[in-house]
Order: C-alpha cells, then structure tokens, then sequence
C-alpha cells in the first residue's frame, strides 16, 4: 500500500482531475452526438417524437416567436453583481403536435427575428421564409421558470387552454451543442488520464523496485575511494 501512495503525487492527482473532468462534461455529448439526428423538418411531420436526450440538427424552417431572454453577469464577492449581458433568446418552434423550444444564441438573434417575421408572412400569405439558420444541438427538459414563460406564452398568446397545455406533456428546449469541441475535449481528457496513469506507474515502480541502477561503488572495475 506505501508503494501506492508514493507513486501519488500533486501532478498525478492534477492529471486525473482535469482529465476526469473534461470526460465528466463531454462524454455524455459524444454519446448524444453518435445519435441518428432528427431533423427540424422532421419534427413537423405526424408520428416523429423527440425527448431529452435526442440529437436534433438542420436547417429551422419556421419560428413563430420569443418567449423569454437570457442574460449573464459576474456575481462578486460583497454580494453584488455586473450589469447583464445579453446571451440568448428562447424561441418558440413548431412540430407536428405542438411546439418545441428553441435557444439561440445572442449572434444568431438578428437572423432569427428576421425570420419570426418571414414565418408570420408565410401564414398569410404562403411565401416561404427566405431566411436561413441551422443548427445541432440536443434536447432537455426546460428548466421550471423558462417553462412557466411557455405555458405563459401558450396561454396568453395563443390562447390554448390549460388542459391543451397540459396535454402537451413537459415543454422540451434544442440548446446549441458544438459536438466537434466535445471530441476535443474528450481526447485531451483522455490523453490526460493515460499520462497520469503512467506518472503513476512510474512512481509505483520507482517506490517498488527502485530505479534499477546500481551504485558507483557496486560497478565491475571501480577503483575503492580513499582510506582516511
């Protein structure tokens, strides 16, 4: 056992951390991202289902609106905080059976509103929507207080009653995920790991059976020193 414990040390213990916490964050992205993806289209033909955990991507053909706005800030010590920053919107996207929400990005805000409002002119008047915008991402379960702003805006502005919204089940939301940061992620993890794991290993052996290099004074030929 106090061979282990010498082969651990602050590198190795570091090694595995950052490692293990990289793995931690990317590889249950990897797994969404080896999912067959539905498509945005997809969701507006009768039978396809989504739920959290799905892969979705493509190109988003519809959007009817906002419901919400999202916002960051430094929290400081003293209690108190910076002024906000815009860092998104939540939008409302139509599927077959109801609707699904959306979270774009604070740089994709001006394309998107552009095309809410190419959406609301394809209801009236059947010209499709020119504006383009793809995204790949996954699907969660939207966070209680976002879907209160849901069912709010089902309610309020589309005048769906509660049971219809009820029978809706969970309000889901497609979140933005770069999946080519997560394999990236993944790899150094595990490059970090399998380097921690040979400090280790070194550090067993060294503790276990020394370096293997013998003494001067054990070589073959070598004079003795000095007597005093």
């Amino acid at each position: 056992m106090k061979h282990i414990f010498r082969g651990i040390n602050w590198g190795v213990i570091m090694l595995f951390a950052i490692g293990g916490m990289l793995l931690f964050q990317s590889i249950p992205e990897d797994i969404i991202a080896l999912k067959p993806a539905i498509s945005f289209e997809e969701l507006l033909e009768e039978g396809t289902q989504v739920k959290a955990g799905d892969h979705v991507s493509g190109k988003v053909p519809y959007v009817f609106d906002t419901f919400a706005s999202e916002e960051t800030y430094t929290q400081y010590k003293d209690g108190s905080r910076s002024a906000g920053k815009a860092s998104g919107m939540y939008y409302l996207v139509p599927t077959a059976d109801a609707f699904i929400a959306m979270k774009g990005r604070q740089a994709d805000v001006e394309v998107l509103d552009g095309l809410i409002e190419e959406t609301w002119t394809y209801m009236m008047t059947g010209e499709e929507p020119a504006a383009e915008f793809s995204m790949d991402g996954k699907v969660e379960v939207l966070e209680p207080q976002l879907a209160g702003y849901f069912k709010d805006y089902l309610r309020d502005e589309l005048e769906l009653t509660d049971d219809v919204i009820e029978s809706l089940g969970e309000p889901l939301v497609v979140r933005y995920v770069n999946f080519t940061a997560c394999w990236v992620m993944t790899a150094i993890g595990f490059a970090l790991v399998l380097l921690g794991a040979l400090l280790f290993r070194r550090g067993y052996r060294l503790s276990k059976y020394g370096s293997g290099l013998k003494r001067a004074e054990d070589l073959p030929g070598t004079p003795a020193g000095p007597e005093f």
